[in-house]
């Protein structure tokens, strides 16, 4: 049961740092059962292979699926419980919320890629960036099986410059010119979770993700909402796309 106090610890946390682990905030049967359904509509080919919504390794391992509340909408279980709108009303008020991002990540063991370093409102393009991201673990994640990084802090220091990356998955990053005065500025923090656990982050907090180097499959699955009052910059999504859309043709070239 979360209690005011506890909301309030939560957003203090969330605002200072950019985000916060939410311990045992996801039933594990659930999760399982998820687990489950990616698996089954991966095997049945139920998800429409086109290049932004499912993405491979070079050795053919799945790396990502986007937009799969469209195939699975388990996203309402959670944007509807309570325990999700305590928190979001705790950070952000009594505002309407929407959801609008869905994904499932999947580090395969000893040969999952880096997601370099990059802010998710270089997507998202939304202002004010009332929102946060819940990124939900299928399995216990640490840092030799490429738990996630943050920068904590640095969704205080507005959006960066970002440049497409080799990762479909996470098609932006920030450019390398960048990352030293990151460094020098922000404290990296490896966080490491449980199956069951959620970390809820700001769109603008810098964060990434290493090589998956264990034997062990590293697997989680996200969504993002937002604030009535967070519109899409129109001018700043369309760059995106367009970016993306370059980047795409470029890639498919090569192959």
């Amino acid at each position: 049961m979360i209690n005011q106090k506890e909301i309030k610890r939560i957003k203090k946390i969330f605002n200072n740092k950019g985000y916060v682990v939410l311990k045992n905030f996801i039933p594990r049967k659930l999760i399982n059962e998820i687990k489950s359904d990616v698996t089954e509509l991966l095997e049945k080919k139920m998800i429409n292979n086109k290049l932004e919504n499912i993405h491979y390794l070079k050795n053919k391992q799945l790396s990502s699926v986007h937009n799969i509340a469209n195939y699975m909408p388990y996203h309402k279980k959670f944007l509807n419980s309570t325990r999700i709108q305590k928190v979001f009303h705790g950070i952000f008020g009594p505002s309407e919320k929407k959801w609008f991002n869905s994904s499932y990540f999947l580090k395969p063991r000893k040969v999952g890629i880096s997601t370099k370093a990059h802010q998710d409102n270089a997507f998202f393009n939304l202002n004010p960036c009332e929102a946060f991201t819940c990124w939900i673990p299928t399995d216990s994640v640490t840092k030799q099986n490429s738990s996630l990084y943050y920068y904590s802090g640095s969704n205080k220091g507005g959006l960066l410059p970002h440049n497409p990356q080799g990762n479909l998955g996470a098609s932006l990053c920030i450019p390398q010119k960048y990352i030293n005065r990151i460094r020098k500025k922000y404290k990296k923090h490896y966080v490491q979770v449980k199956k069951g656990d959620c970390i809820i982050h700001n769109p603008l907090v810098i964060h990434g993700s290493e090589r998956n180097r264990s034997s062990i499959d590293r697997g989680a699955f996200n969504f993002s909402i937002k604030s009535k009052k967070a519109k899409r910059d129109i001018v700043g999504w369309n760059n995106y796309r367009k970016k993306l859309s370059t980047y795409l043709k470029i890639r498919k070239r090569k192959k």
